[in-house]
């Protein structure tokens, strides 16, 4: 069986989207853990009275991504856990795709599409340059074709991957103290540290509202959190810190910049992701 793993957090059409299109998947063995983080929308009463085979884990406040999939996966019962956004909608092959191409590796990605250009790549994967650590969309913008099929990826995209629970058996769950970004990156290197394989299903298809939640790499709340987890990431697996520290800093230079032209809070928020990091603090930050 696979155990689809869903956050919301006041995402209740969205949400209903994404659970409307697995109602109608041909393949049938999995079960759904929903985790709502804290909504004021009304979404989780609204979601499991019109979902009725959703499992809902209510809590009281925003835990955080990492947080809230460690959560689910402690109450999953499949031997295969998917770790899946809420702001996709699935082909309704997607699953049977993925349990057909279950053995291609130990954890599998797949083919995103933007929601609004239906035959345009928003990525197959993710590349880590192993100077820099700075991660890189494979197949970004690209127009869908047979040559993308036979690409590949470093690291399976976050929007959806599946997952074979030895894995989580070996190696734990993920970085809880990251709270939003990179703790997909960081869990798939410890993964493969420990001797697992990445690859993707290109037969297996979403469209992908990117960035619903957090408002994508330009938002203040992400300008923090991608700043200040990537210091920890490269704290925790770089071989070449003479390299990558600079290259960070010049980019949180750059972010820094943006924001004074652009949007100021996005400059501070940055400001204090670099700050934060070199004083270690972690988990949820409260702008």
């Amino acid at each position: 069986m696979i155990s689809i793993i869903i956050l919301n957090w006041n995402g209740k059409k969205v949400t209903e989207n994404c659970l409307k299109s697995l109602e109608k998947q041909t393949f049938k063995n999995y079960e759904v853990i929903l985790v709502d983080n804290g909504s004021t929308d009304g979404s989780s009463k609204y979601l499991k009275k019109k979902f009725p085979f959703v499992k809902l884990i209510q809590n009281k406040e925003n835990l955080g991504c990492s947080k809230s999939y460690n959560l689910g996966v402690k109450k999953s019962k499949g031997n295969y856990i998917m770790i899946l956004n809420n702001d996709v909608v699935l082909d309704k092959n997607f699953l049977k795709e993925l349990w057909k191409n279950k053995d291609k590796a130990d954890i599998l990605g797949v083919k995103n599409y933007f929601f609004d250009r239906k035959n345009v790549l928003w990525a197959i994967g993710v590349k880590i340059n192993k100077f820099t650590m700075k991660s890189s969309l494979i197949g970004n913008k690209l127009p869908d074709s047979k040559e993308i099929d036979k690409m590949k990826i470093n690291q399976a995209i976050g929007s959806a991957m599946l997952v074979n629970k030895k894995v989580i058996d070996k190696i734990g769950f993920l970085e809880d103290s990251f709270f939003a970004y990179f703790e997909e990156t960081e869990w798939q290197t410890r993964a493969k540290k420990a001797g697992f394989s990445v690859s993707w299903v290109p037969s297996a298809k979403l469209w992908h509202k990117v960035a619903y939640s957090t408002g994508g790499g330009r938002s203040p709340f992400s300008a923090y959190y991608l700043v200040r987890n990537r210091g920890y990431y490269i704290k925790k697996w770089s071989k070449y810190k003479l390299i990558a520290y600079p290259y960070w800093f010049l980019e949180v230079l750059m972010r820094i910049c943006y924001g004074l032209i652009k949007n100021r809070k996005y400059a501070k928020t940055s400001f204090l992701g670099m700050v934060d990091f070199l004083k270690e603090i972690r988990g949820k930050k409260n702008f």
